[in-house]
């Protein structure tokens, strides 16, 4: 039986950019149910502090649980070492005991005997399983002490096998281990012991996924990594990425498979960090498409430009719209959110206009709700719920900025003042105060970023410029597009988009 062992909540915080609160805890194991793994290791009670206020308030089942801690320290009998006792005393039913596998660090990092220490692993396991919990014997620096000293390492795994450890999880410590090494070590542990062989691989040399398959094929059946391939210096091997493969391979069921994005995206706000567009299976990028043929690919027959379905992993397809886009694609993205357009005489007008904007500097990829601003008002749909009569920027050596805003709607003319931090921030406060006079539903809207982009840079500063802006409403959030030479009049043209796309009830599904 294949078993995987999740330690975010341990190594994953040993990024130099996260600590995580006993709330963040709980918030990480809660997610973590959903995704079937076995084990989750949640800390170290002899200096992780907010381990007994977690225990206490946990659902997680004390087979789940598993606390973290070190052999008992020399000199010290492990019945009375503190950090064994708190070990015993954990809720869980399971402990992870490190212990090292390199004769080197034995002797020149704790400067004890080596053979002393390999008896120190027997009876520290022993003393922890006869208290009634199972251990599982995380073999520190184990393939770089196999390669130094391969007898020595083995007999680290010997003498916790004897003290009765349940699994011998082998350790690349520092993460700078080949494939070929990691089978060979493996293959010969899985002969050598009768208890189950683990892997827990780092990703220093970018080959965490492959030596943990690499362990997997030579007879490895326990699986340690964080979700998010957090840890210290290049981290863990990724839980997000070897799951689907282990369920690929046929090794394990995952029936919460298809809930791998959302509680990724769970995780890494807890954690306060950004997915990567680029992460395999649950990045915003990873079932996209934007070249004109793979579009029409996956369109037509999904298979054949993609391994596996995003919906399997809890995510979704995105196809770009670019310059190389092709009709196909354009009729896509417009089928069921304007479906008028589909009709040939429209779709070419706004294929046509799509290929006019992006010679101007437009990237609606990254932009779509401008798109969809565009082909609603070339369909016939009325998207100009208001009509902007003029603005006024003054920018100084001031501290704040001051604009003043003037929008009609259905005949009717308001104006207002606001001062910013900048022009752009005072012109959207100047024409938000309009609209809100017209549309209450405009206070929940907000913005939520803004990029400036030089086109031609050649141009010096009489360059264009594309600015992009990102809105929400708390439900929704959506990004539109303005390019001109001037910065403020690019800024007002994404600014007026973004307000249009709330204003408009046809694309209340859209980016929820």
């Amino acid at each position: 039986m294949y078993t995987v062992l999740d330690t975010t909540m341990r190594d994953g915080a040993q990024h130099n950019k996260i600590s995580f609160s006993v709330e963040d805890k709980l918030g990480i194991a809660e997610a973590l149910e959903q995704l079937d793994v076995d084990f989750i290791e949640y800390g170290a009670p002899s200096f992780d502090i907010e381990t007994k206020d977690f225990e206490n308030r946990t659902k997680l089942s004390p087979d789940k649980l598993v606390a973290f801690g070190m052999t008992a320290r020399a000199g010290t009998e492990p019945e009375r070492d503190e950090g064994i006792l708190k070990l015993i005393a954990a809720k869980g039913n399971y402990v992870s005991l490190v212990g090292k596998s390199d004769r080197r660090h034995v002797e020149k990092v704790l400067r004890t005997d080596a053979g002393e220490y390999l008896n120190n692993i027997r009876k520290s396991v022993a003393t922890i399983t006869k208290s009634g919990k199972k251990v599982i014997f995380d073999a520190e620096h184990f393939f770089d002490g196999y390669a130094h000293d391969r007898d020595y390492a083995m007999a680290s795994l010997e003498a916790a096998a004897e003290g009765g450890a349940e699994i011998l999880n082998l350790c690349d410590t520092n993460g700078g281990s080949l494939p070929a090494a990691i089978r060979t070590a493996v293959s010969e542990c899985k002969k050598t012991f009768s208890v189950t062989i683990g892997i827990h691989a780092h990703n220093d040399a970018g080959l965490a996924t492959a030596n943990t398959l690499a362990a997997l094929e030579a007879g490895a059946e326990h699986v340690q990594g964080t979700l998010l391939g957090l840890g210290e210096r290049s981290g863990n091997a990724a839980l997000s990425t070897i799951l689907p493969l282990m369920k690929r391979l046929g090794l394990k069921d995952l029936p919460g498979l298809n809930l791998l994005t959302p509680v990724c995206r769970t995780v890494a706000e807890i954690s306060n960090i950004a997915i990567p567009d680029s992460a395999p299976y649950i990045g915003a990028a990873a079932f996209t498409h934007k070249a004109g043929l793979h579009a029409d690919g996956v369109l037509k027959e999904s298979d054949t430009f993609e391994f596996i379905s995003p919906e399997s992993v809890g995510n979704v397809r995105r196809l770009v719209l670019s310059k190389q886009a092709g009709r196909h694609l354009v009729r896509s993205k417009l089928e069921g959110v304007i479906p008028e357009a589909t009709e040939p005489e429209i779709l070419s007008k706004v294929y046509a206009a799509l290929k006019e904007r992006e010679a101007l500097g437009y990237t609606f990829e990254a932009a779509e709700a401008s798109f969809y601003i565009m082909a609603a008002r070339l369909s016939g749909r009325k998207v100009d719920f208001f009509k902007t009569v003029d603005y006024t920027v003054i920018d100084s050596s001031d501290a704040l900025s001051h604009a003043k805003a003037e929008i009609s709607v259905d005949g009717v003319t308001v104006s207002a003042k606001a001062d910013g931090n900048g022009p752009v921030h005072a012109l959207d406060l100047a024409m938000r105060e309009c609209m809100l006079k017209f549309f209450p539903a405009m206070d929940s809207v907000s913005l939520v970023d803004y990029k400036v982009r030089v086109i031609d840079p050649k141009s010096a500063t009489g360059a264009r410029v594309r600015v992009s802006i990102t809105s929400t409403d708390g439900k929704r959030t959506w990004k539109t597009i303005g390019v001109s030479g001037n910065v403020v009049h690019a800024s007002f043209i994404a600014l007026e988009d973004s307000y249009r796309f709330a204003l408009n009830d046809d694309f209340n599904g859209l980016f929820a």
